[in-house]
């Protein structure tokens, strides 16, 4: 992606918890758009009147700031068992309404935990001596079971049926109503995998319906960069500006941009290949320092050529 094209906005709270504030804020660092929680303590967007959301806009406008979209946090349940999905379904599309009443239709939503797919271990190929030499001899077991070590390995149980199907269930309800109200929504899941992610999408094949992409989540997941691409990559609806530093058994640690183990001069490299033009917002919520690293991870972002 073309440094030109490169469209950074920001995570309102990141810098107050005042939407009067934070358009204010966000101007004076350099950003041209801003993302907002859709409910938060101090302002329910989808509760605003349609005079309400037209102040709303003025205040964005008088300071020349775009609005990227709204964003919802689904909590852990998710569509998934216990969740009251018919309320959680009517919020949603409160939240849509909102969006494409403030003439910005995109929701980002963290779609809490999902069905995981099973993902088999790539078959290991079978070795001659001749190829391998002596000391590769084969086991007991082996040679007692020789298309044993062939045999692809489940790392995990298939999910309950009944948890893909309430899953699915909802997300296909959620397009009919992305389609009604002609909203765009990106998805992503702090506590589930990209290959649940493509398997919910896939599942649902909506139109309206992308990725949120999260590139430091893509740290801790069992696909890397390359991959999440090459499945996901046309699919990308948003793009969540954060970064981490990767540890031992997928553990993250929130890092500024620039300085984690995200290498964004591939990841703009990839959006450009995969023709995306939309929004990179910042997202330093976890960070102690919000506004400096928001400034940091800004200054880096441009620095890419």
């Amino acid at each position: 992606m073309p440094r030109e094209n490169l469209k950074l906005a920001l995570v309102a709270t990141a810098l107050s918890d005042d939407a009067r504030q934070a358009p204010t804020l966000a101007r004076k660092a350099g950003f041209a758009g801003l993302q907002f929680e859709a409910r938060t303590a101090a302002l329910d967007i989808p509760e605003l009147s349609g005079t309400g959301l037209k102040e709303f806009l003025s205040v964005l406008r008088a300071q020349d700031q775009q609005l990227v979209g709204l964003r919802v946090d689904l909590g852990v349940k998710g569509f998934g068992p216990g969740a009251d999905v018919d309320r959680e379904l009517s919020r949603l599309t409160a939240v849509m309404e909102a969006a494409k009443g403030l003439a910005s239709p995109l929701v980002c939503v963290d779609l809490g935990r999902l069905p995981e797919p099973v993902e088999a271990t790539p078959a290991k190929p079978k070795i001659s001596p001749e190829l391998a030499g002596l000391i590769l001899l084969p086991t007991a077991e082996e040679r007692a079971n020789p298309q044993a070590s062939q045999q692809p390995e489940r790392v995990a149980p298939p999910p309950d049926p009944a948890f893909v199907s309430q899953v699915d269930a909802a997300l296909v309800e959620l397009g009919r109503m992305a389609d009604r109200i002609s909203t765009a929504i990106a998805f992503r899941s702090e506590l589930s995998s990209h290959a649940a992610i493509e398997r919910a999408l896939r599942a649902a094949d909506c139109p309206w319906f992308g990725l949120d992409l999260d590139p430091a989540a893509v740290l801790g997941d069992r696909w890397n960069m390359d991959e999440v691409f090459s499945r996901l990559g046309t699919l990308v609806g948003h793009v969540r500006g954060r970064d981490a530093v990767a540890g031992a058994d997928r553990r993250t640690k929130p890092a500024v941009i620039g300085r984690g183990g995200t290498d964004w001069s591939q990841v703009l490299s990839n959006l450009g290949d995969a023709g995306y033009n939309g929004w990179v917002t910042l997202d330093p919520i976890e960070l102690a320092d919000r506004a400096s690293a928001a400034a940091a991870g800004r200054a880096h972002l441009l620095g890419i050529r």
